[in-house]
């Protein structure tokens, strides 16, 4: 009786209910009433379910019989509900081995079988999902391979064009540049004041094939990359200060250089990109001032980069080059504009230029998975730092 398994003891042909503790009173729902009771009579809904024939069998064999994760339709409270039970139907005999009565128990697992329905229900969307993810992953795949794709048509468009760029585009300028010397050698005496308009056409053109030449270095800068070399930066900055010898030679301009680091590159872009920014350190100096420039490095822990400096590329640590010059300097609100191709802070007839220059350099660090930047104030000078994994 004090069993937490219902257990009822059904006595006679009649399955008379003799004995039932509570857990068994509450799976059936009927109260005390059952009692003295066929258990037919008292359970009515066990009429058309296999176990009152089961009871029999037991009663009339003697036989023991056990199932389990069995459903059972139970009418409680006039609600009607299913539940499972591990059932044990046991025959109980009298001294002269005769079955007298029938000893019931039985395990109700309803939730179990709950759960492990769930958990099936959740295997299955779980394989849903995991299909599904599959399809989806199969379907990225192919929208990457087709972009891929276009990327390289595009790639190829660009080379295309740079060739373009460098040949056909040049050659018109070519002839304006040379028709323009003819008129001015040959007949400025006839055209008087025409020698101006002319001076201004060569003028135009000349800007012109210069900012053909730097589209064409900026689209190569996009489209070729050979970053698995060593380069010792060093050996880069002293190659470019020798192509900018005559303009530090007529600026009078003083070179300060420190120790840089080897770092892993490609040789022409990384000269390319210290050459544009000691061009711009030589060029944008104060009249009257001679360039300073100083050229020095260092190594900062990712976790130390400032805030607005993002690396292309993820390492412990970079190496950081600032190019320090004393020129006429920016207003800071400027600094995002400055690396936009086509992007200038001083007008063509103050400081000649394209606009290009330092587009070209924030695309060679960013090929090199790392950043640049710069601050500055109004007529105190400029520090650009570069970024570079270490």
């Amino acid at each position: 009786m004090e069993s937490p398994i219902p257990i009822a003891l059904l006595v006679g042909r009649e399955l008379i209910i003799t004995v039932a503790n509570d857990p068994q009173l509450a799976v059936w729902g009927k109260g005390n009433d059952v009692f003295g009771l066929s258990l037919a009579r008292a359970i009515p809904e066990m009429e058309g379910q296999p176990f009152l024939a089961i009871l029999d069998e037991v009663f009339a064999t003697g036989k023991t019989f056990s199932t389990n994760n069995t459903p059972a339709n139970m009418v409680s409270n006039g609600v009607t509900r299913t539940v499972y039970f591990d059932f044990s139907f046991k025959a109980i005999r009298n001294r002269q081995g005769a079955v007298y009565g029938i000893i019931a128990t039985g395990i109700e697992i309803t939730q179990q079988i709950a759960d492990r329905q769930a958990l099936l229900l959740s295997e299955e969307r779980y394989r849903q999902l995991s299909a599904d993810l599959d399809r989806q992953i199969q379907e990225r795949t192919r929208q990457l391979e087709h972009s891929i794709q276009d990327l390289r048509r595009s790639n190829e468009n660009l080379q295309q064009f740079a060739f373009v760029a460098s040949h056909d585009l040049q050659e018109p300028l070519r002839k304006v540049q040379q028709f323009g010397d003819l008129l001015r050698s040959q007949y400025s005496h006839l055209l008087g004041e025409g020698v101006t308009y002319i001076e201004r056409m060569q003028s135009a053109a000349s800007r012109m094939s210069t900012l053909i030449r730097d589209l064409l270095s900026f689209s190569r800068i996009s489209t070729q990359r050979d970053t698995n070399g060593d380069v010792s930066l060093t050996t880069i900055v002293e190659a470019a200060l020798r192509s900018l010898e005559v303009a530090t030679d007529e600026t009078n301009a003083t070179i300060q250089l420190s120790s840089l680091p080897t770092v892993e590159g490609d040789h022409s872009q990384l000269e390319q990109l210290f050459q544009n920014l000691l061009s711009n350190a030589l060029k944008f100096h104060k009249p009257g001032v001679f360039p300073h420039i100083q050229i020095k490095a260092g190594w900062v822990a990712a976790d130390n980069l400032p805030e607005d400096v993002k690396p292309s590329r993820y390492a412990i640590a970079y190496h950081r080059i600032d190019i320090i010059d004393n020129g006429v300097g920016f207003d800071e609100k400027y600094l995002d504009r400055i690396f936009q191709v086509f992007q200038r802070l001083y007008g063509k007839n103050d400081y000649a230029g394209t606009g290009i220059g330092l587009a070209i350099c924030e695309k060679v660090v960013a090929n090199h998975g790392g950043a640049i930047t710069a601050s500055s104030q109004p007529g105190q000078g400029a520090t650009f730092s570069i970024y570079l994994p270490v």
